[in-house]
């Protein structure tokens, strides 16, 4: 694991960040495991090997000298942990569950998260997930995904065979793909379609926010 601090200059006012990156070799494509991420996250499939996670933490605040003790208690008071299993990778974040610089309608800290993550392109996705987007490019294994507030989007290969089971409680579902919209009571709606078998099953369910899904054209790219 390669932890790079990004620091401010002694003078300035400005938001601490890190930025750590953990590579690991796979024999072949298992699944990536998200638990308790927030923030935002983008998932690319490649051709290699391997699983690159880099993530960048930054403080929503900005500190001077005589504050950035205070700054950086904030900023490693959410710890996220890569760790391999087989042929699979786990990303869990742990962040202060109850204090003072809580968000009252959050379960985080005022730290500022991304998680940029690549995997083979056949990989599963296992997606827990709180506030903010969840970005999938050109993954064509399963995807399941929760999200409580906050948008996903996957943008997939147009002649794959998708059997899709999407809901949003406040929120709305776009599609490229055909299947068969499910308006629901108030302000939610769900879509669904039935894939030909063997099919990539997608299970999406936002409570607050929209789900797009996309069609890749073009080649794909690493």
């Amino acid at each position: 694991m390669l932890v790079i601090p990004l620091l401010a200059d002694d003078h300035s006012n400005a938001a601490l960040g890190s930025s750590q990156t953990d590579r690991f070799k796979v024999a072949q494509a298992g699944a990536i495991r998200l638990e308790n991420s927030f923030g935002e996250v983008d998932i690319d499939g490649w051709d290699r090997p391997e699983v690159e996670v880099i993530v960048v933490r930054s403080t929503e605040r900005l500190y001077d000298a005589k504050t950035r003790t205070e700054g950086q208690r904030r900023l490693d008071s959410v710890q996220i942990t890569s760790r391999q299993d087989g042929n699979d990778v786990v990303i869990s974040t742990a962040y202060p569950v109850r204090s003072g610089f809580t968000h009252p309608l959050s379960r985080r800290s005022d730290v500022e998260i991304r998680y940029r993550i690549k995997a083979p392109r056949d990989s599963k996705l296992i997606i827990d997930h709180h506030n903010g987007g969840v970005n999938v490019f050109d993954i064509s294994g399963d995807i399941r995904a929760t999200v409580i507030n906050g948008q996903i989007t996957l943008t997939l290969a147009s002649g794959g065979h998708y059997a899709i089971d999407a809901q949003c409680k406040i929120g709305a579902i776009y599609s490229d793909f055909e299947g068969r919209d499910q308006p629901r009571r108030f302000l939610g709606e769900g879509f669904d379609r039935t894939g030909t078998a063997p099919a990539t099953n997608l299970y999406l369910r936002v409570r607050l926010g929209d789900i797009i899904l996309q069609k890749l054209h073009g080649p794909s790219a690493d």
